[in-house]
């Protein structure tokens, strides 16, 4: 499939470029172009085609590039703020748009995020079509990632580093493939899924139909619980 992928803000306003949100040492046009990378490197990876904006065009500029493009989808990559303490994708007035943000949504899950909101895009002033520029232009299905709240100390956590970032776009490509195809083998791309449970990085996870699995001893025992196994009844029992 054809994606189009827009790295949000960037663009150059009143002489300088627009940088998005700020909170301290994260900027969030910086993490848009890193997580936009990685999601675009991953769906290449996957067999999937992918055009990735510069970084630095108007709404309408990179809309139009989209439309240009003949991408099947349009992605807009952008960061939160605002106190908020969740993950939302907004879409176009698209059933394949919200069947595509509905995948997204279970990536951003499987990157760490513990609440993702599914929002339909709200209407113009006049009422007529998405509020949003870059839902509102292409001719394609579209939507609008933001990851987490980039002013809100617990939820930043998910985009606080640059291999998070990468984390976070390698996580919504996997998503993606898992759906919509991928020309790679399930084994090479699952471990990139992470689970973190008694503060360790967790082995052997996997991810399969949009889910996330882990072994059960190491999860159990991670979370300070005992794990019994009986060969007879071939049945795992956990205790704390």
């Amino acid at each position: 499939m054809d994606f189009y992928e827009d790295i949000g803000h960037g663009e150059t306003i009143n002489g300088r470029a627009d940088p998005g949100a700020v909170n301290g040492s994260l900027v969030e046009h910086q993490i848009n172009i890193v997580v936009g990378k990685a999601l675009a490197d991953r769906l290449i990876e996957h067999g999937h085609n992918v055009k990735i904006e510069p970084g630095d065009l108007t709404i309408n500029a990179s809309a139009q590039a989209a439309n240009a493009f003949g991408a099947d989808f349009c992605i807009s990559c952008h960061e939160n703020a605002g106190g908020g303490d969740r993950g939302e994708v907004i879409y176009s007035w698209d059933d394949k748009a919200l069947a595509l943000a509905k995948v997204v949504a279970v990536g951003l899950t499987n990157a760490g995020q513990t609440k993702v909101n599914v929002v339909k895009c709200p209407a113009n002033t006049a009422g007529t079509a998405e509020k949003f520029g870059m839902l509102r232009i292409p001719k394609m299905p579209a939507i609008i990632i933001e990851p987490c709240f980039i002013d809100n100390a617990l939820d930043r956590q998910l985009v606080d580093t640059v291999e998070e970032q990468k984390h976070v776009g390698i996580c919504i490509a996997d998503a993606i493939a898992a759906v919509y195809g991928s020309a790679l083998k399930e084994d090479d791309y699952v471990s990139d899924v992470k689970i973190v449970a008694g503060g360790k990085i967790m082995t052997g996870v996997i991810l399969k139909d949009g889910r996330s699995y882990a072994p059960v001893r190491e999860l159990a025992e991670s979370l300070g619980c005992k794990v019994g196994w009986n060969e007879a009844l071939r049945t795992v029992t956990i205790t704390k």
